[in-house]
């Protein structure tokens, strides 16, 4: 009996341990099939990859958000610089007009306080001549200072205020310091053809004057006859031995100049000694006290 039942309690102690063995095989399956059961390194490829990927999406966003960063760029120092160019041009331009702008103040009160007095006294040879320098010193700054078609009208018109004025004084009382002025006027109108002539006839009626020669010998030069230039300039020399115009000193310079410039046209220079006299003003006692109206 006890054999039995020995054997009966073996059989169920069996059973129960085939049962927890078979138990404990399905937990170990299952957690093999679990997820996330992959490798370090197979998790970092795939991490790799998808960087990758993303990245290269990307990229055509990124080259046109730095192309349009560019354009803007480049846009932006192309308004800058027109608009520096801009301020520079209004800058210069305002310039301009200041200048003339003051000579023009400058000489009107005198004018009028001159045109005034005249009315009272049409004859006044003081008054005359007055505004006949008055307006040739004003028309000749207004020339040399201005830059436009305007200015340049401004100051021939002044030209021909001093003309007439001149020739009024003449009409009353010779002179050939006024008549140089009056040619010296149409030079720097621009009529060189007139001044040439006008020059020509006051060294003829009055040759022993050396301003006017010296004037003429200017003519001949900015026309570019230096044999004449110089032979004129040699006679201021020669009227003005003592150089009480100033005629032989202004002569002497202008022949220095004149062979200077052809000795250096002679070397292969490109300067020619008809342009030697672009910085030269004229010989005249109405110009002598201002600066800056070289031709």
């Amino acid at each position: 009996m006890n054999n039995g039942s020995s054997k009966s309690k073996n059989k169920n102690r069996n059973a129960s341990a085939g049962k927890k063995g078979s138990s404990a095989g399905k937990v170990s399956t299952s957690a093999k099939t679990q997820p996330g059961g992959l490798s370090l390194g197979a998790k970092i490829a795939i991490g790799v990859i998808a960087v990758v990927l993303g990245l290269s999406m990307m990229l055509p966003s990124l080259s046109a958000i730095f192309s349009n960063s560019s354009s803007s760029s480049d846009t932006s120092t192309d308004q800058s610089s027109s608009a520096d160019t801009s301020d520079s041009s209004d800058s210069s331009d305002s310039s301009t007009t200041s200048t003339v702008s003051t000579i023009d103040t400058k000489y009107s009160p005198l004018v009028t306080t001159l045109e005034a007095k005249l009315a009272n006294d049409p004859e006044n040879l003081a008054t005359l001549l007055n505004l006949g320098r008055d307006y040739m010193q004003w028309g000749v700054q207004v020339i040399y200072n201005g830059t436009t078609s305007a200015d340049t009208t401004h100051g021939n018109d002044l030209l021909s205020k001093a003309v007439s004025y001149f020739n009024q004084y003449l009409a009353l009382n010779d002179s050939s310091s006024v008549k140089v002025d009056c040619a010296l006027c149409q030079l720097y109108g621009g009529d060189t053809s007139g001044a040439l002539a006008a020059l020509q006839k006051i060294t003829t009626d009055t040759p022993d004057y050396g301003p006017a020669w010296a004037n003429l010998g200017l003519v001949y030069e900015m026309s570019g006859d230096t044999d004449s230039a110089v032979s004129a300039y040699e006679k201021a020399e020669a009227t003005d031995a003592d150089n009480e115009y100033g005629a032989k000193s202004y002569a002497t310079q202008r022949i220095a100049a004149i062979k200077s410039s052809s000795t250096t046209s002679g070397s292969g220079s490109s300067t020619t000694s008809s342009g030697s006299s672009s910085s030269t003003t004229g010989l005249s006692d109405t110009l002598a006290g201002i600066s800056d109206t070289s031709l």
